[in-house]
């Protein structure tokens, strides 16, 4: 912290990043929690868009980038994100719903056991 305030202030502009040097990132002088109190410091002595060798400040250059966070989509209720899929599963069970029905009702009537005078009149056994 002493090293980086005895800096100028090109010099302390680039000793707040970090630097690539023959392929490999070299981390900064102060890392970003250091950065930051260095920043409070300024503030509180009133000190900030200014820097002086010895003394310090902060210079509004020094400040990061603001990130720009684009909010994901909330995630929803399960029943609402697979609606697309339940509506087409239903509409091609729908197609040929009204041959399927025809086709049950057809064997409900065949699988009743005859009664009455058809019973009667089908029976082969003689008494």
């Amino acid at each position: 912290m002493q090293r980086f305030l005895q800096l100028s202030a090109d010099e302390a502009t680039k000793a707040l990043r970090p630097t690539l040097v023959k392929g490999r990132w070299i981390k900064p002088m102060l890392s970003l929690r250091q950065q930051a109190n260095v920043k409070k410091v300024a503030i509180a002595n009133g000190t900030v868009g200014t820097w002086t060798a010895g003394t310090g400040g902060w210079l509004p250059a020094w400040d990061l980038p603001k990130q720009h966070n684009v909010m994901r989509t909330p995630k929803g209720h399960a029943n609402e994100r697979r609606e697309a899929d339940r509506v087409k599963k239903i509409q091609t069970a729908m197609a040929g719903m009204d041959k399927k029905i025809e086709e049950h009702r057809a064997a409900l009537l065949k699988a009743k056991p005859i009664k009455g005078l058809e019973k009667w009149l089908n029976e082969t056994q003689s008494y």
